[in-house]
């Protein structure tokens, strides 16, 4: 305690150290339970929004992102397939619970080829090379890639036709403006005269 006691008189550092350890501890223990139940509750309300929206393109991506992993590692299909469904879309997890379930009636290669919904397409694109026998990886890692590829046209398209929607807005916005600016002074001035007539008659 008396080493302490020295090292906190004798150095910035610990004495910096000191006094910002008093000032945590001189906030009341309510305003440090109010921030971890608001912490909770905004982390509650943004898992619980991400469920209910619908799943999307960038769902499958990351999908098929992390179904590279565990099958790059030498994990079977079915079981790649169980693991990263756990961390998917609630759509993309009934879809793929689905496949697995008629996979264990008519064949996992079947079941995939026959799967519809969102995962429909890469589905097939994995049964296609596991009866063909070539790397079901790259089958969809190159699946992944095509709709990366295809999500980023998407957006540059949208950004590149930005200004032609919003050619009409701005245009209602600044034309009466600009129309005030032009008319408005002569008018202005006009009825100024008008009115001096009228009082000075």
């Amino acid at each position: 305690m008396r080493l302490g006691a020295q090292w906190l008189r004798g150095t910035g550092a610990g004495r910096s150290y000191f006094w910002v350890l008093v000032g945590v501890m001189a906030i009341p223990f309510r305003w440090w339970w109010m921030a971890g139940l608001g912490a909770i509750s905004l982390w509650s309300f943004g898992r619980l929004r991400s469920r209910r929206r619908p799943a999307a393109t960038e769902d499958v991506i990351r999908f098929g992102r992390l179904l590279v992993i565990p099958l790059t590692g030498g994990l079977s299909l079915s079981n790649s397939l169980m693991m990263v469904s756990r961390e998917a879309h609630p759509q993309l997890r009934i879809e793929v619970s689905q496949a697995l379930r008629q996979g264990r009636q008519i064949g996992l290669a079947r079941a995939l080829a026959a799967s519809g919904g969102h995962l429909g397409e890469l589905f097939g694109r994995m049964a296609g090379a596991q009866a063909s026998g070539s790397s079901v990886v790259r089958a969809v890692t190159t699946h992944v890639d095509n709709l990366h590829y295809q999500t980023r046209m998407e957006a540059l398209s949208r950004i590149r036709s930005l200004p032609v929607t919003l050619a009409v807005p701005l245009t209602l916005l600044i034309v009466p403006g600009f129309l005030l600016a032009l008319v408005g002074p002569p008018v202005a001035t006009r009825v100024a005269e008008m009115l001096t007539g009228l009082i000075g008659t």
